[in-house]
């Protein structure tokens, strides 16, 4: 085993696949500090004109009406006409660099607009709106923010604040870039097992040191996404102590470095989960392509047909765009269902040990065939 694990990290270690996907890490990191840069990503003064617009577009779906307290314009035109006027209150705030304030009209808002989902007519605007769930985020955080007296806001060209940013979006991509890195896990051993020759060990060993090698990159893919976006530092570090409205089973909130912990957690099961799935699917269809087309028809159907997740909600795949789940998506769905990380992770878990089982007991055919 020992020896496996020897000649196969000298293998690895001048692989052309492991380098490219340390490249390809680096670059998706400073790709995203250029989006931020060139984007304006995260300059709230900005997101807020585009807000003051989406105001003025849901109270075009009225008539024009008299939004006074005592004018004939229904409820909900009053309290759409008075979030209009919060979200110029923002702008006028973030504008002078009044946080206070922001914070207070941003709370307000968010009171609003929990006292206009019960309102009549409300259904014309809430496609335009946030939902309910994630009004409740809202709701709680910019509560909170304001009831503490916070002064300050996240600003993204700071290190702890672009890297809670980049974990939030890590998600969408973490299971495709893992199916990518291990869809020929086996496959190119297959090919070529003259590698191996003279270090005779049983299957179930072999791959075991592959899954152990897989995983020591995994590793260093993670610490290379911190030590890539070091520059950030001299920008200044952030407040890690920032916090973010994540749904742990109820609305709650949790600090940036905390958030972080969690994303890489679960990115380390995922990691687990796809290598051992790759192996499968590698001694079953011998094919590269195979592979990722089968990983991705598993990854993309709960996408593409949300439905799945309403009725199998406990299907591993839902749980592989963890920032959804964190951000309570599954509450947004027409069936909603309430699932979280934690059984997310108990899951994955089960499926873990499942695929261990199946490898042990009928891949571990002996020793590997020579060339």
């Amino acid at each position: 085993m020992l020896q496996a694990l020897k000649v196969g990290l000298l293998i690895e270690r001048s692989n052309r696949k492991n380098i490219v996907a340390l490249l390809a890490v680096i670059v998706i990191v400073f790709g995203c500090m250029f989006f931020i840069k060139a984007q304006s990503v995260g300059d709230q003064l900005n997101e807020k004109r585009g807000d003051y617009y989406s105001s003025r577009a849901v109270l075009s779906k009225f008539q024009v009406q008299d939004a006074s307290r005592d004018g004939d314009g229904s409820e909900l035109f009053k309290n759409l006409t008075q979030q209009k006027s919060a979200v110029a209150l923002q702008i006028a705030s973030l504008t002078v660099e009044n946080y206070p304030m922001y914070y207070e009209a941003s709370y307000r808002i968010a009171e609003l607009r929990q006292q206009a989902f019960d309102m009549e007519e409300y259904e014309k605007v809430e496609d335009l709106l946030p939902s309910k769930f994630q009004n409740s985020l809202n709701y709680l955080y910019f509560k909170t923010m304001y009831e503490s007296g916070k002064n300050t806001i996240s600003d993204l060209s700071h290190y702890i604040p672009f890297l809670l940013y980049f974990f939030s979006l890590v998600g969408v991509g973490w299971y495709i870039f893992m199916s990518f890195y291990t869809s020929s896990i086996l496959l190119d051993d297959f090919e070529h097992s003259s590698i191996i020759k003279g270090y005779p060990v049983r299957f179930d060993q072999y791959m075991i040191s592959k899954c152990i090698i897989a995983f020591l990159y995994v590793v260093a893919f993670i610490v290379l996404i911190f030590i890539s976006a070091s520059p950030l530092l001299f920008n200044g570090l952030g407040d890690s102590s920032e916090k973010v409205a994540v749904y742990l089973g109820e609305p709650a909130l949790i600090s940036s470095v905390y958030y972080i912990v969690l994303c890489i957690v679960y990115m380390i099961v995922i990691s687990i989960f796809v290598m051992l799935l790759s192996i499968i699917l590698n001694v079953l269809l011998k094919n590269m392509y195979l592979t990722l087309f089968v990983h991705f028809i598993l990854f993309f159907l709960p996408i593409i047909f949300p439905s799945i997740i309403s009725m199998f909600p406990y299907n591993p795949f839902h749980f592989m765009n963890f920032n959804e789940i964190l951000n309570g998506m599954p509450l947004d769905l027409v069936r909603p269902v309430d699932v979280t990380m934690n059984i997310g992770l108990l899951i994955m878990s089960i499926y873990i040990l499942i695929m261990l089982f199946v490898i042990k007991t009928f891949f571990s055919t002996g020793r590997i065939k020579r060339a």
